[in-house]
């Protein structure tokens, strides 16, 4: 594994060397754009309409937009001297017990390991924060961005989930909805959780529209070809309908012990 970013990792006084690992890979299949008329792929380059010229990558500075017109450009060595103690540490300046619940909070996640220097403060770290059912808040600097951040024990090491501000989660008490619900519909729907409720093992999982693309292409180029499914059209089904036949779909092995036989009956049902 190739490390992405390496620092260190400060509790108060204590500075373990440590290296930042990606936790997770992208394998979604990446197309490419090409035009229609000879079939060339489309090139997007760094362009000046001032000059009129394609750019080299050394000819580009990045800069903070005043206006439509105007920018403040900033060098490299000006973004590498931010006065930040998270350029280069991952400064945890906390520790919570429990964990953060709402998932609107979270970022990526990232692998930590340490330098082989800093291997027994890190082993320690570990093993402590465990003990202590912690997690510690901490900050980093990454990818041009200062970013809060979680720092949990997990199997053995530590793993990073990087967090959202406090002011970019968007609120959502206009998206709270209020409807009238039976007893009996409140029941089957309980019914139904609990009927597919089981022990999920999600390596299990796998990505059906990667594996789709991946038969299109390999079709495409043998010279066959792929018919769509034909899919049922979908029946306008109401809400007691809709229950009572996912829960009849089920197999009978799936079903509640103390829900009787899988069949069930019609149940009145308000549609308010």
């Amino acid at each position: 594994m190739r490390s992405i970013w390496k620092g260190a990792l400060t509790f108060s006084m204590v500075a373990i060397p440590v290296k930042l690992y990606g936790a997770s890979e992208n394998k979604s299949i990446s197309l490419n754009q090409l035009h229609t008329e000879c079939g060339s792929r489309i090139k997007m380059p760094k362009y000046c309409p001032k000059c009129d010229r394609h750019l080299e990558a050394g000819e580009i500075v990045k800069a903070y937009p005043i206006d439509k017109e105007n920018y403040i450009p900033l060098t490299p060595e000006e973004l590498e001297s931010l006065p930040l103690q998270s350029t280069k540490n991952i400064v945890v300046e906390a520790f919570m017990k429990g964990d953060i619940t709402d998932p609107r909070w979270y970022n990526s996640a990232y692998f930590l390991a340490p330098e082989d220097v800093g291997t027994k403060a890190f082993v320690l770290f570990v093993k402590a924060m465990e003990a202590a059912g912690v997690v510690g808040v901490a900050k980093i600097a990454l990818r041009e961005r200062e970013r809060m951040c979680v720092v949990r024990p997990f199997d053995g090491i530590l793993m990073i989930s990087t967090l959202n501000w406090g002011d970019e989660l968007r609120p959502y008490d206009e998206l709270r909805v209020f409807a009238s619900v039976s007893d009996k519909e409140l029941e089957m729907a309980q019914a139904l959780i609990s009927a597919m409720t089981q022990e999920v093992d999600l390596d299990s999982y796998h990505d059906n529209y990667r594996t789709a693309m991946v038969e299109l292409i390999t079709a495409k180029l043998e010279g066959k070809t792929i018919e769509a499914p034909i899919v049922a059209k979908k029946q306008e089904a109401d809400l007691a309908d809709a229950l009572i036949a996912s829960l009849n779909a089920l197999e009978p092995e799936k079903l509640p012990s103390d829900r009787g036989s899988p069949k069930v009956d019609w149940f009145p049902i308000s549609h308010a």
